[in-house]
């Protein structure tokens, strides 16, 4: 009975430390399981929190490079607009250059120099540049011709009664008779030259010349060429403001090679009476038609006031 009662207290001692030791472990578990809780909820906040930041930052940047673009895509804009307005000045400054390369002044009187397809002496009434005044009256312009043209007379002369100075003259004939040319268009001025000089009044004139029928440029364009802006340099505007008249020398048998080289050397104020001429120079007509050139050429670059 005694060892009964023995074991009974034995059992129910042992119970009752095994139940208090199940309530320290649920307890302990209890406490464990919240704080594993709090830290899981600090960690799961604090991630979250990050992400907030991130996507703050990432939506910071994502802006920021927004308004770079914007910003840049704005002075690209401007950039280009400035380059437009550039662009339009310079196109106007352009035509506005052209503008003035037709007609830097209004010019009241026109100075032709040059071959006159004439005989000598011949009366100038029949002559291109009265057929040309004859044209500008009945357009109703009150531009004046003088006539200082010259026939059988090759550039050398007409060089010389442009008042070009004798040494420059000499300079040609001596390279000419250096190169074996004996043609007297080639080597000689005009005998009588002193005859036809006259006091110049015209620098101030829209100057047209038509030089080399007869020579004195020693078959070389390029001299042909230096001689006519010679002989432009003695006008006052004569570098910007001119007509030169390419007939066909007589010693010149590549018309277009001819032409081309013109065309070159003074582009828009060139006139080629080899494509505008059809009758015979040294006719009525032909003279005529030399006339009506010229004439729809001081209309094509504004000369006529």
């Amino acid at each position: 009975m005694n060892n009964n009662g023995s074991n009974r207290f034995l059992v129910i001692f042992c119970c009752v430390i095994l139940a208090v030791l199940l309530g320290v472990l649920l307890a302990f578990s209890h406490i464990r399981q919240n704080r594993m809780t709090k830290e899981l909820e600090t960690k799961a906040n604090q991630a979250i929190m990050q992400d907030g930041n991130n996507t703050y930052e990432t939506s910071v940047a994502s802006d920021s490079a927004s308004s770079d673009s914007s910003t840049s895509e704005a002075v690209s804009a401007a950039s280009d607009a400035s380059s437009d307005v550039s662009a339009t000045v310079t196109s106007v400054s352009a035509a506005s250059s052209d503008d003035k390369q037709n007609k830097t002044v209004t010019y009241t009187a026109i100075s032709f120099r040059g071959d006159s397809y004439m005989e000598d002496d011949a009366d100038k009434a029949n002559g291109y540049p009265a057929k040309v005044q004859a044209l500008l009256q009945a357009a109703g312009s009150g531009m004046t011709v003088e006539d200082d043209t010259w026939d059988m007379a090759g550039t050398l002369s007409q060089m010389s009664l442009a008042g070009i100075d004798s040494q420059t003259v000499q300079n040609y004939i001596n390279k000419h008779k250096q190169n074996g040319l004996t043609n007297n268009y080639e080597t000689i001025v005009r005998a009588d030259l002193s005859q036809y000089m006259k006091t110049r009044d015209d620098q101030s004139y829209l100057p047209v010349l038509t030089m080399g029928y007869h020579g004195g440029w020693g078959n070389d364009l390029n001299e042909l060429i230096e001689q006519e802006k010679a002989v432009l340099a003695t006008y006052q505007n004569g570098s910007k403001d001119y007509l030169i008249l390419g007939s066909y020398p007589a010693s010149v048998t590549d018309h277009a090679a001819y032409d081309q080289a013109m065309t070159q050397a003074f582009g828009d104020h060139y006139i080629s009476l080899n494509s505008k001429v059809s009758a015979a120079l040294m006719t009525n007509d032909g003279r005529q038609q030399i006339a009506q050139a010229v004439f729809d050429k001081l209309n094509e670059l504004h000369y006529i006031s």
